[in-house]
């Protein structure tokens, strides 16, 4: 089994011992992968900047002040380019309380064949499966101050077909992400993010001694929305940037720098460059968006250096409703 999970989920695991890098010592890395077609194509600089649905993930805080909106995000990467990472999502706000989100990620590495230990032939084939769900609450606090809470719970499956040599148990652990959201401008100009994410209990794949701490992060950025005397009033320019640390365990800070350009709010271009990604790797981010009214449209490609060294380049697409 041991065998097969390295496998699957190697090509994801970092160079290097970066703070926001996974370590092959922290488990449950599933919770790290970037998910979200905007958030993405803005250099995953949005603990401060998300929208909707995606800050979810990044910072719960964000959508305490959203609208009501379900959402479908679509990833392929190197580790899930023959399998499937996809993810659903509910926004509902709650008048004069605050709004609640419901998640559910789901994440298929790809099958691999299993051998008998002594012959050697192919017995069967498994995949190794997680699927992370979520329940979000995040609530105002007067006009420029927000919190948020997520909880997940995450648990490992290792479907197989034929005999294989793989564990029957369903490995599981649980997490919890926090979140603040401060609104410096009274026009939103300038908007501060912090988050904290992935505190939980250890994720235990063997044996108690053999159980690996999850992958603590916490997020600190800025988003501002400038706005210029000589700027045609139908677009609007955003930028961002984050900080991300290692709480446990030291290490450079990762470093996330985005930026949009909206027309008439309706059509967007975005670009960003992460510095030691959560996986490892770094390079830049550029995506489109289209909004037409009630349904927005994004996508985005991450020209991530160790993933394109395999000749796979990230791909992202989410799709939102607004109701």
């Amino acid at each position: 089994m041991a065998l097969g999970v390295a496998t699957c989920v190697g090509a994801t695991i970092a160079r290097g011992a970066s703070a926001q890098t996974a370590s092959a010592t922290e488990g449950a890395q599933d919770f790290l992968f970037p998910i979200g077609a905007r958030s993405v194509a803005m250099g995953q600089a949005v603990v401060a900047a998300a929208v909707g649905s995606d800050a979810v993930w990044w910072n719960p805080a964000l959508i305490a002040r959203g609208p009501r909106e379900v959402a479908l995000h679509i990833t392929q990467t190197i580790s899930t380019q023959t399998g499937t990472d996809a993810a659903g999502v509910v926004v509902y706000p709650v008048s004069r309380v605050g709004a609640i989100a419901l998640s559910v990620r789901y994440l298929n590495y790809g099958e691999q064949e299993s051998e008998d230990s002594i012959s050697h032939q192919v017995t069967g084939t498994f995949a190794q499966t997680s699927t992370i769900a979520a329940a979000t609450f995040a609530a105002p606090f007067g006009d420029r101050l927000a919190f948020g809470l997520t909880a997940k719970l995450l648990r490992i499956a290792f479907p197989c077909t034929g005999a294989c040599n793989t564990s029957a148990a369903s490995p599981e652990t649980g997490a919890l992400d926090l979140g603040a959201q401060y609104i410096a401008g009274r026009d939103s100009l300038i908007t501060i993010g912090a988050a904290l994410r992935n505190v939980g209990f250890k994720l235990q794949i063997n044996d108690a001694p053999q159980a690996d701490a999850l992958p603590n992060r916490a997020d600190f950025g800025i988003a501002i929305a400038p706005k210029f005397a000589s700027m045609p009033p139908d677009v609007r320019v955003r930028a961002a940037a984050d900080v991300v640390a290692r709480v446990v365990g030291g290490g450079s800070p990762g470093y996330r720098l985005g930026g949009e350009v909206s027309y008439r709010e309706r059509y967007h271009a975005r670009a960003g460059y992460v510095v030691r990604g959560p996986t490892g790797s770094g390079g830049f981010t550029f995506g489109l968006g289209l909004s037409t009214g009630k349904l927005h449209i994004d996508f985005a490609r991450m020209l991530d250096d160790i993933q394109q060294q395999a000749g796979v380049t990230p791909t992202f697409l989410s799709l939102r409703y607004l109701f």
